[in-house]
């Protein structure tokens, strides 16, 4: 038995030395951040000047896509203003690969979702200062006896409320509804020094996210909340193989959206973001492994 768990856990080192999905996670999220910060500073720097007339930031945004369907197939190919045929395609191609791939795209493309996480990561790095880590202790202390985990558990569907709100306000109005209080709308203005209530909503959700990972992603986040019912579909899921996992609970420390990967079987939950950090922390070979299988399986 213990020449068996030895050689399980060479392969997992093995395996891992080849393989890093965090690497190649925050190398694709590094390109996106880079690309819409390109693009939204070259807008503002070249924009409309005489013939050059060039592509905004938002015009790359998926959400705006699905916002603008509706008037889009009722008016005989309008568009929501603030929205393009580009916003179209580009929903489309986000539906498609959460069918594939289930909610990789807030994982692995997302550039607010990628900010977020960087701030924590940034919050993790002061808390091991030797003259935060008394505070931070303190703070534990205190919300220990807390019903956190309840809190958020509710929490989550709020994103479900934003999405029906968003979905009835635009059939109402044919407006963009959500645009004036969306943070990640205010982080593109803030390019072209334009403030409004969203950005009050960016500085709350990034404070907020020196505290909670991905903290708009988790609660609020409409695309997210349309990506985690599609990828329901998907016949991709990670799969937990009892046997081979000793319950170390490390892969649960890893997850960004806190799931109980320790603890399921298949993790399907429309939270997860497909980032793999649960397979690459993974000290056993084969305890947690991508799949294919029926849709809705369970």
């Amino acid at each position: 038995m213990a020449a068996q768990a030895g050689a399980i856990k060479r392969k997992a080192t093995g395996w891992r030395a080849l393989v890093r999905f965090k690497t190649f996670r925050h190398l694709s999220q590094i390109f996106f951040v880079a690309f819409i910060a390109y693009t939204a500073i070259y807008h503002v720097l070249v924009g409309e000047a005489g013939e050059n007339i060039t592509a905004s930031a938002e015009a790359f945004c998926p959400f705006g896509g699905f916002e603008t369907i509706y008037k889009y197939i009722t008016s005989g190919g309008s568009y929501v203003a603030h929205t393009q045929l580009s916003n179209l395609v580009i929903f489309l191609a986000t539906m498609a690969s959460v069918v594939l791939f289930r909610s990789a795209f807030c994982g692995w493309i997302c550039p607010f979702g990628a900010l977020q996480e960087g701030i924590m990561a940034l919050s993790k790095r002061l808390q091991k200062a030797p003259a935060l880590k008394k505070g931070v202790k303190a703070l534990q202390a205190k919300a220990a006896p807390l019903p956190l985990a309840k809190i958020d558990r509710y929490a989550r569907y709020f994103k479900y409320v934003v999405l029906a709100w968003i979905v009835w306000g635009t059939i109402t109005y044919g407006v963009m509804v959500f645009r004036d209080v969306d943070p990640y709308a205010a982080l593109l203005g803030l390019v072209e020094l334009s403030v409004g209530l969203g950005t009050l909503v960016l500085v709350v959700v990034f404070v907020a996210s020196f505290f909670v990972e991905r903290p708009f992603c988790r609660y609020a986040c409409p695309l997210g909340a349309i990506n985690g019912i599609v990828s329901q579909v998907s016949p991709l899921r990670l799969e937990r193989n009892e046997l081979l996992c000793k319950g170390c609970a490390i892969c649960d420390k890893s997850c960004p959206v806190s799931l109980p990967v320790a603890t399921s079987k298949k993790i399907t939950s429309p939270e997860c973001i497909g980032c793999l950090e649960c397979v690459d922390v993974c000290p056993r070979g084969g305890a947690l492994e991508v799949k294919v299988g029926l849709p809705f399986g369970r």
